[in-house]
């Protein structure tokens, strides 16, 4: 039997079933599909379609061309899907004018990657706050494991696609962030230093990520380079603003001090 379709916006926007890619048409039907999905079966008006396949200034032929989209879509979707099995629905609702008129995807649960690497995120802080480590990490490593890259990354840059993809890249460092930090809770120090060191290259001046890493340092027993890296980082922090964040100087006093541990 068939399995259902997949529908992938952690990188370029495809689909694919069974593991074979499905042409999806033209760039802005693909942004329409993905604003579709990332709305979660909720309306979206065509008002708010058109903002944001056209942020510049929509043409007269918007709606048109939106209407034209859908129905291009519901008709992929039809001949996209073997005999027997449901199609998706895309929902049509009328309103008191075209822009009015709202359009809803209906699709399963596990269908967008995006929205299960989002669930499994939120599952992971949730079972971190439980103080359950083990299935922290458990989560924060099967959300990684739908990450391709760069989410909508063959779409055109627009405020609203830019806007997804920095929310999904900062949900991405904040899971590997958690990741690193559960696996510190677990006793796995020397792991959580290397993803914290491949972290601190990626995001160069992030604070939190410095100070995570040098309590990683200590905690394995490499005090001297939890040391350094901070007084680095301090040295960094007056050079380039004249100034250096007071999380930093408590970090290297503990660190200095021995105290770190008794903190963690």
């Amino acid at each position: 039997m068939a399995t259902d379709l997949q529908f992938l916006l952690l990188g370029p926007v495809t689909a694919r079933r069974d593991g074979v890619p499905i042409a999806l048409g033209p760039p802005q039907r693909r942004a329409l599909l993905a604003l579709l999905l990332l709305a979660r079966a909720q309306a979206v008006p065509v008002a708010v379609i058109r903002e944001r396949l056209w942020p510049a200034g929509a043409p007269a032929t918007a709606i048109d061309a939106i209407q034209v989209h859908v129905h291009h879509l519901r008709r992929w979707l039809r001949e996209s899907t073997p005999v027997g099995v449901p199609v998706l629905e895309l929902a049509g609702y009328p309103g008191h004018s075209r822009e009015q008129a709202s359009y809803a995807l209906h699709v399963g649960p596990e269908a967008v990657d995006a929205l299960v690497f989002q669930r499994r995120a939120d599952r992971g802080r949730e079972l971190e706050d439980q103080r359950d480590y083990k299935g922290a990490l458990e989560m924060c490593i099967a959300a990684q494991s739908w990450w391709r890259g760069e989410p909508l990354a063959d779409l055109e840059p627009t405020p609203y696609v830019c806007a997804v993809r920095r929310g999904l890249v900062d949900l991405c460092q904040d899971v590997r962030i958690r990741a690193a930090r559960v696996r510190m809770r677990t006793g796995a120090f020397a792991d959580a230093v290397i993803d914290l060191q491949r972290l601190n290259l990626e995001h160069p001046g992030s604070d939190g990520i410095v100070v995570l890493l040098s309590t990683a340092l200590f905690l394995a027993g490499s005090h001297r380079p939890a040391l350094e890296l901070l007084d680095e980082e301090l040295k960094r922090w007056e050079q380039q603003y004249a100034r250096v964040p007071e999380k930093l100087l408590r970090q290297r006093e503990l660190v200095f001090s021995g105290r770190l541990a008794e903190e963690w």
